[in-house]
């Protein structure tokens, strides 16, 4: 394969000229993916178990969250280890099976990174749906629905990965691709979210008793929503402001690559063989702790999320 002689031949130089301090940061950085995979794969794998075994939550918003949590698990399962795998083949000298785990590393965190960037923006649109249609959201938005749209995603998210393998020869058209399709998702979420809120104050304006008028119980029982509403708002803003925060720095690189002759010219090849490696392992790791974070916020932000969890977690201490 041209590709693999290629990047092993790239991997020797690199395994030449390598630094310590390179060195030692890739060491850091192989046993901290290799600790850290378990408990990421362990939190979003009880997310995702609480979520679909609880009657209750087993809704569309629920199920959208379910499919961003298995994005995160399959990180914490495949990601984050063929991360320390890639590192450790290099230090043994195995540069062919570097290059191998390399080219994985890519298709598994690619595809589940799309695949976060689509279902964020669907949770966005969903969130703006509910406040929206208020009563008619029910009907409009269905679980037979999110099932049909959640496999959609996936797919869309494995042919946006799937095209640097067409246009490999043309970065510059991928990384326009690449980043027309990002900026446009954001630009969406950006939207559905901002709208939210400005609904949920109408509402309130609306529902809000003025002067001396106490309120009825309907009354009361909207102030409770918009309360949820806000919150459950909030919380998935974290979510996209972590992921935009963990994954900014590898889409300046990705920028950087993608730009016109910039992977050909020597500058670049003379920092992969000096530290670029390094860097872009710590970056990826970066990334990757998105993936540990996430469900550490839906247990803090989120009770049903929460109380789900510890509910299965006594089950399951209970049956031993």
């Amino acid at each position: 394969m041209k590709y693999i002689d290629k990047c092993s031949s790239i991997a020797h130089d690199i395994s030449d000229n390598f630094t310590s301090s390179g060195i030692n940061s890739l060491i850091f950085l192989g046993f901290f993916n290799s600790v850290l995979a378990v408990p990421t794969a362990a939190a979003n794998a009880l997310v995702i178990v609480a979520i679909l075994t609880t009657s209750s939550l087993r809704t569309p918003s629920y199920l959208l969250l379910t499919s961003l949590a298995f994005s995160d698990l399959v990180i914490g399962i495949l990601g984050q280890s063929l991360l320390a795998m890639m590192i450790f083949s290099f230090f043994s000298k195995h540069a062919e099976l570097c290059c191998y785990v390399l080219m994985t590393c890519y298709v598994i965190l690619s595809w589940t990174s799309w695949s976060s960037l689509f279902t964020i923006t669907a949770i966005s649109v969903d969130r703006y749906l509910a406040v929206r249609l208020k009563m008619r959201y029910k009907t409009f938005v269905t679980v037979t629905r999110i099932r049909r749209i959640i496999p959609i995603i996936w797919i869309s998210s494995f042919t946006a990965m799937a095209s640097i393998f067409v246009l490999y020869k043309d970065m510059v058209t991928f990384g326009v691709i690449g980043g027309t399709s990002q900026t446009c998702c954001l630009a969406l979420i950006l939207f559905c979210y901002t709208m939210s809120f400005r609904a949920l104050k109408i509402h309130c304006a609306q529902t809000h008793p003025q002067g001396n008028q106490q309120p009825n119980s309907a009354t009361q029982s909207n102030a409770i929503d918009v309360l949820k509403y806000r919150k459950l708002l909030k919380t998935m803003i974290i979510i996209v402001i972590l992921i935009c925060v963990c994954y900014l720095p590898l889409i300046g690189i990705f920028v950087t690559v993608t730009a016109p002759g910039s992977y050909k010219s020597k500058p670049f090849r003379d920092f992969m063989i000096s530290s670029g490696l390094s860097t872009l392992a710590g970056l990826v790791t970066t990334m990757t702790l998105n993936s540990t974070l996430s469900p550490i916020i839906y247990m803090t932000r989120m009770r049903d999320v929460r109380n789900a969890s510890a509910e299965l977690l006594r089950n399951i201490c209970s049956s031993r």
